[in-house]
């Protein structure tokens, strides 16, 4: 577990001198507790604090100049492809349709060309229509795909 570290001089509360070093710490505290009746140079206590994981800054997965969410119309009974770019093209996507991750079928699959990742879904039906996303290191890039026309044998009314 992460810690803060801060060294003071009994309720003075300074963090810093000349006098000390890290050999003159004799005695721990916890978070509201003081040592009392200390005074330069006596010994310095040492308390240790819990604090939040510090994250580091995410790099970028996806490239900049895509939106975040975009719209895509599908015609029932013809493909559709949803395309996000990714920023290094070694990067691994997953797919997800309505927050299910999605797998290959014999009607979608995945291409990955360069920096490009691409889902493509054939004979398209109401079924598909929903909320996609593209994910990879804990980001992702959106899409709402809309499937109108004729209804294919096999759709829900």
């Amino acid at each position: 577990m992460p810690v803060a570290l801060a060294l003071s001089r009994s309720y003075w509360g300074l963090s810093a001198g000349p006098w000390w070093g890290l050999s003159h710490i004799q005695s721990v505290c916890t978070p509201g507790s003081r040592a009392q009746g200390m005074s330069p140079p006596g010994p310095l206590t040492l308390c240790v604090f819990d604090c939040p994981p510090v994250s580091p800054e995410p790099s970028a997965v996806f490239a900049k100049e895509q939106p975040a969410r975009s719209e895509v119309q599908a015609k029932a009974g013809g493909s559709a492809t949803l395309s996000c770019e990714v920023a290094q093209a070694g990067t691994e996507v997953t797919w997800y349709k309505d927050g299910k991750k999605l797998s290959a079928s014999s009607r979608v699959h995945v291409e990955a060309q360069g920096c490009s990742r691409r889902l493509v879904v054939q004979q398209a039906g109401r079924a598909d229509a929903g909320e996609y996303s593209c994910e990879a290191g804990g980001q992702k890039v959106s899409f709402r795909m809309d499937v109108t026309g004729k209804c294919l044998e096999g759709d829900k009314p």
